[in-house]
């Protein structure tokens, strides 16, 4: 053989070596699927799918069946508004403000209460008292303490508000701790905080209708305590947190509505479509924009304190700004597992605001030192003159 055919016969064979070793798959590190030791493009590169985002939060399955249910969270916050609508009747503005019975309103509370003017209500296995800051007895026995001395108090005929001696107004500190300590210690603290271990691959029970899988039932009963509504904030801005993140010192501000329901629609999206990690980022856009929420508010209602001491306006005014203040400074240390102001934190704050037997007594730069640090906490620092 001369030299020009094994020469010839060489490089074939180490081209045939070469092309029977190429490692085939995806070459495009675009691709989901890429393989960054693949040689020859097998022309099965896959892509990720942009992810549909709806405008109202409505989600179902492949077969078209209704995959959202939070009922048991509007359950809630109807037993809540009507416990507030209660706790006014003794509201010194009403002609003939009424007596409080402490009895009734601890039967709201954990719901052994019978008369509900919503009888869907009544004995349907659904409290308050049980979701208060993670079924924690000492926080659920402040607030018994909160509706007991609420019914001492009343009528109050002195003034446009049930306050007690001191100025506390026990329908905001209810209200709006219940707001904290139950809705959004849920949301956060409970739901969102447990979503990375769900099941997102199998219905709960789809032969009872529950079309819905672990992850995305957990994930929509954490939208359920903020609004009850589908189409917010087209509807349900007429209470709780839904309606405060709708107000324009928030909304204007910091976005609350808009980010809020946004964040719950993308990760809901997110679920929906099997991308669990896309889900998980808008966990941590929720905690931080709950956080801001509830710090807003409290924010809000200081600034509003400080505006009507210069104002010199009415002590039972002043009381009623102060009595919301303190109760959303509160409601701070249960948004989260973590949040950046303890709860020993949060309760040092509680006890320096509330009033003594003389009332509430902090002046304009006390409460700029409050001021300052729920700020901090929350990242509102450059906002905390505009709420």
């Amino acid at each position: 053989m001369n030299k020009l055919n094994f020469r010839l016969l060489f490089t074939c064979a180490v081209l045939a070596l070469f092309a029977s070793c190429a490692k085939k798959g995806c070459t495009d590190p675009l691709a989901t699927n890429y393989d960054a030791d693949a040689t020859k493009d097998d022309d099965g590169c896959e892509y990720a799918q942009a992810l549909v985002v709806p405008s109202n939060y409505v989600f179902t399955d492949a077969d078209g069946n209704n995959t959202v249910s939070y009922s048991g969270q509007t359950s809630r916050m109807d037993m809540l508004s009507e416990m507030v609508s209660y706790l006014k009747t003794a509201n010194g503005s009403n002609p003939t403000p009424a007596t409080l019975d402490a009895a009734t309103l601890l039967a709201m509370y954990d719901n052994s209460y019978t008369g509900w003017s919503d009888t869907t209500l009544i004995d349907n296995g659904k409290q308050l008292k049980s979701k208060t800051a993670g079924d924690d007895v000492g926080i659920q026995a402040m607030f018994e303490g909160w509706m007991t001395d609420a019914a001492a108090g009343s009528p109050d005929v002195t003034g446009s508000y049930l306050q007690d001696s001191s100025g506390i107004e026990w329908t905001q500190m209810i209200e709006k701790g219940l707001m904290g300590a139950c809705f959004a210690s849920q949301m956060t603290s409970n739901y969102l905080a447990g979503i990375s271990t769900d099941n997102n691959i199998d219905p709960v029970d789809a032969a009872a209708g529950k079309y819905y899988t672990e992850m995305e039932h957990h994930w929509d009963e954490a939208y359920g305590y903020f609004t009850d509504a589908f189409d917010y904030p087209t509807n349900g801005t007429n209470r709780f947190w839904g309606k405060y993140a709708n107000k324009s010192y928030l909304e204007d501000n910091i976005g609350s509505a808009t980010d809020i329901s946004l964040a719950f629609r993308t990760g809901r999206a997110a679920i929906s479509a099997g991308d669990s990690d896309a889900a998980l980022v808008q966990v941590g856009i929720l905690e931080t924009e709950v956080k801001q929420m509830v710090a807003g508010m409290a924010l809000h209602y200081l600034n509003d304190v400080k505006s009507q001491i210069a104002a010199g306006n009415a002590q039972s005014s002043i009381n009623h700004s102060m009595s919301e203040a303190l109760a959303f400074i509160f409601g701070i240390q249960f948004v989260t597992d973590s949040p950046d102001m303890s709860s020993a934190d949060v309760m040092v704050l509680v006890n320096q605001i509330a009033p003594d037997v003389t009332g509430f007594s902090m002046n304009i730069t006390e409460i700029n030192v409050v001021i300052d640090q729920v700020a901090a906490a929350a990242g509102l620092t450059d906002k905390k003159d505009d709420f």
